[in-house]
């Protein structure tokens, strides 16, 4: 698949890490500082020393001059997870939707910041955390899952693509009957790493907007050796993780990729992260061409169960996307 490219962001400042301006709320004395970053060209500013409180007037002034972003202490990035987890992700005033979209913000930098690295043990540490703290929100019994596909981004960049994969494969391993927190946050931080191995096909061919070539089409299809070349040596990764960078890409039918796997040979997290995979892909918009309809993608994946995708998983997910389907 092309249009997968990652979000043409700034790179923090040395040692500095992104945070979005809306994960913050008022009065919240924080324990670590607060930078401005004006230009490219200039050096961070210090905006709040720690443990000094914020108040409500000092976030609308940032916001109403189009300030949407400040930076932390790479070393304080544990301490800001904290505080999204108790401050925010546990908040009982916001909407499960309001949560995870300030999780998503709260997250992005972060996750860019790994991902650049090239270091798998950096995206492993990532994918372990956004998974807890997006278990605790997308498994909130208020949840509702055509809600959730509402307020989603459908732009198809790495950073949206991976966690829509991951939201999505949460949901439905959730309403699949899978419960347990561990489980579910295993199954999360999969998804986060199951395009991983994309970073190491050529931009020219991954971003493309004409027809691929046969030959480019098999070098994109690597992705998901490299991936799993890249991870598995790492001792603190799931055996199922690993099949669904691996196997995410297999049907049940043995028309996929890349062993042409059939039924039973493919892990059950692998066939969670094919539907969401297909699902989000399916939605988002691309640069040569617009997202399919809901219903269009519904009907696609409907048509395929029991041949491509199983067919238990896809009546559970169009029964949640879709109630009155």
């Amino acid at each position: 698949m092309s249009g997968w490219a990652i979000c043409d962001s700034r790179v923090a400042p040395s040692g500095l890490v992104a945070i979005a301006v809306e994960t913050l709320l008022p009065r919240d004395a924080l324990d670590f500082d607060l930078y401005l970053w004006p230009s490219a060209d200039s050096a961070p500013v210090l905006f709040r020393e720690a443990n000094y409180p914020l108040d409500e007037t000092d976030l609308e002034r940032l916001l109403s001059q189009g300030v949407h972003t400040l930076y932390i202490p790479a070393g304080k990035c544990r301490s800001y997870q904290e505080y999204l987890r108790k401050g925010v992700l546990r908040n009982p005033r916001l909407r499960p939707t309001q949560r995870f979209a300030l999780l998503k913000k709260a997250n992005r930098a972060i996750f860019e910041s790994a991902f650049r690295s090239g270091v798998p043990r950096r995206m492993i540490e990532f994918a372990e955390e956004f998974g807890r703290q997006l278990w605790e929100v997308v498994c909130d019994r208020e949840m509702v899952l055509s809600h959730l596909f509402a307020v989603m981004d459908h732009d198809y960049l790495t950073y949206t693509h991976l966690t829509n994969v991951c939201t999505y494969s949460v949901a439905l391993a959730h309403w699949l009957g899978i419960t347990r927190p561990g489980e579910i946050g295993a199954i999360a931080g999969g998804a986060l790493l199951h395009d991983y191995g994309k970073r190491y096909v050529p931009p020219a061919i991954l971003n493309k907007r004409d027809r691929l070539t046969p030959s480019e089409r098999e070098i994109i299809r690597q992705h998901v050796v490299a991936g799993f070349a890249a991870f598995c040596s790492q001792e603190d990764i799931h055996w199922g993780q690993l099949m669904m960078i691996y196997q995410h890409h297999e049907r049940l039918n043995g028309r996929g990729y890349p062993v042409g796997l059939v039924g039973e040979e493919i892990h059950p997290w692998a066939k969670i992260c094919a539907i969401a995979d297909v699902f989000d892909a399916l939605t988002s918009a691309r640069p040569y061409r617009p997202p399919d309809p809901l219903d269009h993608v519904l009907e696609y994946l409907q048509q395929r169960a029991g041949s491509d995708f199983d067919a238990e998983m896809v009546r559970c997910w169009v029964a949640k996307i879709c109630p009155t389907n």
